[in-house]
């Protein structure tokens, strides 16, 4: 279908996009090594705001340079009902991705299944043109990247892209409720 892809090919597709990145988050928790500690922090009550974060400052920096040369990022995050811990956890920091210039908006999972969005990857869409689907393993760990640029199969993630965007509530009136 597509070419498997390493980490390292996948960051410099994701520096490189011209036009819009967008990606659709499908899962409950993801189990990122260099998350762990910050995620063990907000679970205890006392979480550390993502701009002093040595791992997450670049990506803030990366979006708000993005945003500075026109380019749009933007995603959607399906959520469990209720949210898992996980998960509220990506709500109280989306707060910093959008003061650095990131679209975010979420999706209860039932909305996801009833409007027909594919709920068993995640991936990411560069200028329309580029896919990027991420499988995970059962211990929640990226397990493969494939890079799609065949436009048959692309397609349909713009139409998909486009039905979760409008079907979701933006960050901001998330995280105030």
């Amino acid at each position: 279908m597509g070419k498997p892809i390493s980490q390292d090919e996948f960051n410099d597709l994701l520096r490189t996009f011209e036009r819009s990145a967008f990606r659709l988050e499908t899962r409950e928790r993801y189990a990122l090594g260099y998350e762990r500690d910050d995620f063990q922090r907000f679970l205890d009550g006392r979480p550390t705001p993502p701009p002093l974060v040595g791992w997450w400052q670049p990506w803030l920096e990366q979006i708000a340079r993005f945003v500075r040369e026109g380019k749009t990022i933007a995603r959607v995050r399906v959520l469990a009902e209720p949210p898992t811990d996980y998960q509220r956890w990506e709500v109280w920091a989306a707060r910093w991705h959008a003061q650095a210039g990131e679209n975010i908006r979420y999706m209860p999972r039932s909305t996801a299944e009833r409007i027909g969005l594919p709920l068993d990857h995640d991936w990411w869409l560069l200028d329309d043109e580029r896919l990027t689907v991420i499988r995970y393993n059962d211990a929640d760990e990226i397990a493969s990247k494939e890079l799609i640029t065949d436009p048959g199969i692309v397609a349909p993630y713009r139409t998909w892209r486009d039905l979760a965007v409008r079907n979701a509530t933006p960050a901001g009136e998330i995280a105030a409720a």
